[in-house]
């Protein structure tokens, strides 16, 4: 299923555990033709649909799905919260506009801030 990846699954639950060093020479291994700095990359503070909870999405990545996973676990180490990745976008529980913004340019992305 997801051995590939270098994906362990736990017997209970839905909760897998990445490995970072493989998961690393793989994005590595994939490359990107468009640099970090032309993507048009936004964050903006919106509203789940699910009670209404505040959560930061960040959009325009164009990432592959293990860039992504990546991304959003160092985001989420750096901010101690929560966050998936849903259809091309990382949604951080919470709002955390400013501190992404400054993350993700000390990622060399340049991030603009979107919505209200």
């Amino acid at each position: 299923m997801c051995s590939g990846l270098g994906i362990k699954s736990m017997p209970k639950g839905n909760w897998v555990e990445f490995n970072h060093s493989e998961l690393t020479h793989e994005a590595q291994a994939n490359g990107s033709s468009n640099s970090k700095a032309n993507r048009e990359v936004r964050v903006q503070r919106i509203r789940n649909s699910k009670g209404g909870k505040t959560v930061t999405a960040i959009t325009g990545l164009e990432l592959e799905k293990n860039e992504a996973v990546l991304l959003l676990k160092k985001i989420k180490a750096k901010l101690g919260t929560g966050g998936t990745v849903k259809s091309n976008c990382l949604e951080i529980q919470g709002d955390q506009v400013i501190k992404i913004l400054k993350i993700l340019n000390d990622e060399g992305y340049r991030p603009k801030r979107a919505g209200g």
